[in-house]
């Protein structure tokens, strides 16, 4: 639990702070998320947490987009083939932007992050394979993949 919450804590602060201090950030996101990708695909059945908790608190779309443009100035736009897994002769292509994955990932862990704090470790964890497996991989994914083709 440790690591993964020194990784959302660092993957985090691109969202947070306009002017993290890296010595080369597209590098060191690249490694947070594959390592976060790591964690969720390590984890075994978290045993739910039937608990009644506070709802967590809006974090600000808005903001968070800016500060991860602030940060990562050269990402944009890209294309994806939808249903890449089937061969189709016209397959459709999709718009994808990495500054929303990257400020959705950012959104979904800032959510585990305050569930750590504010509720229980089963409760976090579960809210993090949970939100990995519906939303956070995809933007995951798709990102790493934006960042790999954007190297040549």
């Amino acid at each position: 639990m440790n690591r993964l919450n020194e990784i959302i804590d660092r993957i985090t602060e691109f969202g947070t702070n306009p002017n993290v201090t890296s010595e080369n950030k597209e590098l060191e996101i690249t490694k947070l998320l594959v390592d976060l990708y790591s964690e969720y695909l390590g984890l075994s059945d978290i045993e739910l947490d039937d608990k009644d908790y506070d709802d967590e608190p809006s974090f600000p779309y808005k903001k968070i987009r800016a500060n991860v443009v602030a940060n990562f100035p050269s990402f944009g736009w890209y294309h994806e083939v939808w249903e890449s897994h089937k061969i189709i002769p016209d397959a459709d292509l999709v718009t994808g932007d990495a500054i929303d994955d990257l400020t959705d990932i950012i959104i979904d862990m800032l959510a585990v992050k305050w569930r750590i704090v504010n509720t229980s470790i089963n409760d976090a964890l579960w809210h993090f394979s949970f939100s990995m497996k519906i939303h956070s991989e995809q933007h995951l994914v798709n990102f790493l993949k934006y960042l790999k083709d954007k190297k040549g």
